[in-house]
């Protein structure tokens, strides 16, 4: 899929409804304290792109962790994550909020839906090491895309024997979907079955041929048998985007020893801390912290 930032000039005053409650908590979070004075990093990619993030040194002594928060689908890492800001510095984790391949201020085309990202976020793990020291606990935290995006990262690591990999502690998925080409169909709605092979079959020669990735990399059901870390899905019941049986898979195929499922009700696609910003804090914290401890 090619790059396009369209959606990043979307404010609450030219949005759709549904969207609305979203953007106003996003452009609330940019007034406080917890967004300020951010330390500007980037990482190079393996494939050879520039890519930029956001840290947020808010703790005053080394924090419980850093999380990693990476943002959705031709979205951005503010605009995605920006919100949680004040979550994590109150419970007193540091975080890093990235620009994903092929979005905002990170360099690429094409975006490879997790294929590549997926390895992207290991490097941006080492590049959080480098800073602060080599045991610091990590956390992933995606949404939609990014969600995605860190299971499949979580499977890669699961699968690393080397014992200077970082130390990624835990993933929270919010609103993933569990394969990618599942998802098209879907998207793709009630077309015909041969529009939905043709379509299909252009994604993947795109992927291959332009973005030199394999669709099939871009599939977090997949990668589930190699999850060794503990795992929190989170979904909002009205999630009509990416329904929320894709977490309910995820969940039931998922081998980690430690997992946790929270349907949200009332909530839309990635809303489910728009929705309950109280309960989402204090199932994060909770979950978290009893890793941690």
């Amino acid at each position: 899929m090619k790059r396009s930032d369209k959606a990043l000039n979307i404010t609450s005053d030219n949005c759709k409804p549904r969207d609305r409650a979203y953007l106003l908590q996003y452009e609330e979070a940019l007034k406080g304290e917890a967004l300020r004075d951010p330390i500007l990093v980037h990482i190079k990619s393996r494939d050879g792109l520039v890519l930029k993030g956001r840290l947020y040194k808010k703790q005053k002594n080394k924090p419980k962790a850093v999380v990693i928060a990476v943002h959705g689908f031709h979205s951005g890492g503010l605009r995605d994550m920006g919100r949680f800001a004040d979550m994590y510095a109150r419970n007193g984790f540091d975080y890093l909020i990235i620009s994903q391949r092929s979005h905002f201020d990170s360099e690429g085309e094409y975006l490879t839906f997790g294929a590549k990202e997926s390895f992207d976020i290991l490097d941006w793990a080492d590049i959080v090491r480098k800073i602060y020291a080599p045991d610091i606990p990590i956390i992933l935290h995606g949404v939609s895309m990014g969600a995605a995006t860190v299971l499949i990262a979580a499977g890669i690591y699961g699968n690393l024997v080397d014992n200077s990999k970082p130390n990624i502690i835990c993933c929270i998925a919010d609103s993933p979907y569990d394969d990618i080409i599942g998802q098209i169909e879907y998207l793709l709605g009630e077309r015909s079955n041969i529009t939905k092979k043709i379509a299909i079959g252009l994604f993947k020669a795109n992927m291959r041929l332009r973005a030199k990735a394999n669709a099939s990399d871009a599939s977090p059901i997949t990668s589930m048998s190699h999850i060794k870390l503990p795992v929190m899905f989170v979904h909002g019941k009205d999630d009509r985007y990416v329904l929320p049986n894709n977490s309910l898979r995820l969940y039931e195929a998922c081998k980690s020893e430690i997992t946790e499922l929270h349907i949200v009700e009332e909530a839309g696609h990635v809303c489910s801390y728009v929705v309950q910003p109280d309960e989402y804090e204090k199932t994060f914290s909770s979950f978290v912290d009893n890793i941690i401890d």
